[in-house]
């Protein structure tokens, strides 16, 4: 587990810019959340609007919403396919993003059909690491602004 500016980042992850991870399973399954940064940047979870299972999956469109007492925000899904789960839980406990982002606060797994391709898009390891760095840096700039 990298700690990058104090924000967890599991190693083994893809890493989108609109802050969601990415864990392939099962072949060309791939589950998605949201990340440490982001779920602390956004304060206290309390509205999640989850993807339709059976949905087609179309980079660029939203794949979810949610919403804090001081933030609202989307993440676009980031592989083409076909949604085959959503986590319901998150629909009477959003806050399970804030407690568990990186497990329990799984939002939708994405059945690939495209996969290759696609995680050539997303950021791992040191990318991702200095991506988050930069995100990090952006957002002190903008405090001090």
């Amino acid at each position: 587990m990298a700690v990058i500016e104090g924000y967890e980042m599991p190693e083994g992850l893809y890493y989108t810019e609109d802050h969601a991870w990415l864990k392939v399973e099962d072949g060309n399954k791939v589950r998605i959340g949201l990340i440490d940064f982001a779920q602390k940047l956004a304060g206290e979870i309390s509205f999640v609007k989850v993807p339709k299972v059976g949905k087609k999956a179309v980079p660029g469109k939203v794949l979810f919403s949610l919403q804090s007492g001081k933030w609202a925000g989307k993440v676009m899904i980031p592989v083409t396919g076909t949604i085959v789960e959503a986590n319901k839980d998150l629909l009477y406990e959003p806050q399970l993003i804030n407690q568990d982002c990186y497990g329990a606060g799984w939002v939708a797994v994405i059945e690939a059909s495209n996969l290759s391709e696609d995680l050539t898009k997303l950021m791992t390891g040191e990318a991702a690491h200095q991506w988050l760095q930069k995100e990090v840096a952006r957002l002190e700039a903008e405090k001090d602004n």
